[in-house]
């Protein structure tokens, strides 16, 4: 393979990245790529060791293997992303990690167990193969944790929307950001295109009405937050409506064999401003009766 071979497939590879993911994911990856390469030929010279057709078809292998791991990890990063809305970028990138450790170290080990098999029992041509296989391994699976997923982070959290969950984060701990989301209540914490009214609203509907009842645990809305706290107008005992305030009978009306003048509940003479509206609410009360009447038949 000739130098412009070589290049032209870390450019196919730069540009697959870019579309596949970001282009911000793709420069990680070729830091770790040539960090390998770097650590495999400086174990070479150090050892003064002969490069051969071996090494040469190695170095091409330890860059797919490279590569893939680095793959590997940016792609559950970016699975990530639009589950963990707002956590701050080293937080979905930590979560990432973790999830993947297991896998990278169960793929690592098992392939150094064979790369070691050829090394003590292959031919010359296969050891120096299997020599920088084991270096290449051994350098690509810690470069996709510690070179490719930190350069990835220090360049994503120089953007303005994960600078301010940063922020908002660090307001609610106390000045310090967690490893892991799950130790912060991030729900709480506004999205990137929320606005401030959005924030108190959520904060509202998450937290429970003052007058909700002991046995219901769900949480209300701001509507049905209002409702719960509006008192109750129970009806009266045969299930009719209750009279309104202006309509309250004031005073019995007097016997009809009594002629006297109509008296209040004192016992008073009633003054025939009162008289006029106890007369009001009688006929208001009757042109009801007929109405309920008229429904019912």
């Amino acid at each position: 393979m000739t130098n412009f071979e070589f290049v032209f497939s870390l450019l196919v590879i730069l540009i697959y990245v870019a579309l596949r993911f970001e282009p911000k994911f793709a420069v990680p990856v070729l830091i770790a790529l040539f960090h390998d390469i770097l650590i495999t030929g400086g174990v070479y010279a150090l050892t003064g060791k002969e490069v051969s057709s071996g090494t040469v078809a190695a170095f091409l292998t330890i860059l797919g293997y490279s590569l893939y791991d680095t793959i590997i990890v940016f792609d559950r990063i970016r699975e990530n992303l639009p589950r963990m809305p707002r956590a701050a970028f080293s937080q979905i990138v930590n979560r990432s990690m973790s999830e993947v450790m297991t896998r990278s170290l169960a793929t690592s080990f098992s392939t150094l167990l064979a790369v070691l098999a050829l090394l003590v029992f292959g031919t010359s041509t296969l050891q120096d193969f299997a020599f920088a296989m084991l270096i290449g391994i051994a350098s690509g699976t810690y470069s996709s944790i510690f070179i490719a997923s930190p350069v990835l982070t220090a360049w994503k959290e120089r953007e303005p929307g994960y600078i301010r969950r940063r922020q908002r984060i660090a307001e609610v701990e106390g000045g310090f950001v967690p490893a892991f989301a799950d130790d912060v209540q991030v729900t709480k914490l506004a999205d990137d295109d929320e606005t401030e009214a959005e924030i108190a609203a959520d904060i509202e509907r998450e937290a429970p009405a003052a007058e909700a009842p002991a046995g219901s645990r769900r949480r209300l809305g701001r509507s049905q937050v209002a409702e719960a706290e509006a008192p109750e107008v129970a009806p009266d005992a045969q299930g009719v409506e209750a009279p309104e305030a202006e309509e309250a009978p004031e005073a019995a009306t007097a016997p009809e064999g009594d002629k006297g003048p109509a008296r209040g509940t004192n016992g008073a003479a009633a003054d025939p401003a009162s008289l006029e509206r106890r007369k009001r609410n009688e006929e208001r009360r009757a042109k009801r009766a007929q109405r309920r009447k008229g429904k019912r038949r």
